[in-house]
This record gives structure tokens, sequence and C-alpha cells, in this order.
């Protein structure tokens, strides 16, 4: 079995960080994403990524329209009823 701090060695990820007690690692892979792995103390485990900053591109069109309601104005709060988007009958297989 293989520990954590020697696969992502392996890797090419860099160790940055552990904790004393060795239940929690942080890693850095070469384009910037980071890692932090945590075991808790009655063995449940925690994963954490973070990506790094993405230039900004051009966004193309979308291809297809949209399956939902078209609101031709501001979207409604997050407190206002939608009859789509609250239905509650069942989805159409």
């Amino acid at each position: 079995m293989i520990d954590a701090a020697s696969y992502h060695e392996r890797h090419h990820d860099k160790l940055v960080a552990t904790s004393p007690n060795g239940l929690a690692s942080n890693f850095e892979t070469q384009d910037g994403f980071q890692l932090e792995a945590l075991i808790g103390t009655t063995g449940q485990a925690h994963v954490s990524d973070t990506t790094p900053c993405v230039e900004k591109s051009e966004l193309a069109p979308p291809t297809s329209k949209p399956n939902g309601p078209d609101y031709k104005q501001e979207l409604p709060a997050p407190n206002v009823r939608s009859t789509f988007w609250s239905s509650d009958a069942p989805l159409s297989s």
C-alpha cells in the first residue's frame, strides 16, 4: 500500500504541508491545482481541492435553445415561485 505523500510525489505533485499528527496533507500540482486530504479522528476522510485562476476567454454563443422559460426580463429572485422550476410533477421519461 502506498501512502498519499508517496503517491503525489510520484505523480510530480508537490507536498506543501502536513499536520503535526500526519492526519492532514496539502499538495500542489505543477499547474497550480491544490488538494487537501484530511483524516478525521474517527476515520472519516475529507478531500477538498482548489483550482488555479483562469484567463478570461471568448465564449461561443449557445448552439441550442434553452428548454426552460424565457423570462425576457431580469431573472426572478430565489424566493419567487416558478411554475417551471418549482413544479412537483414527476419528470417525463
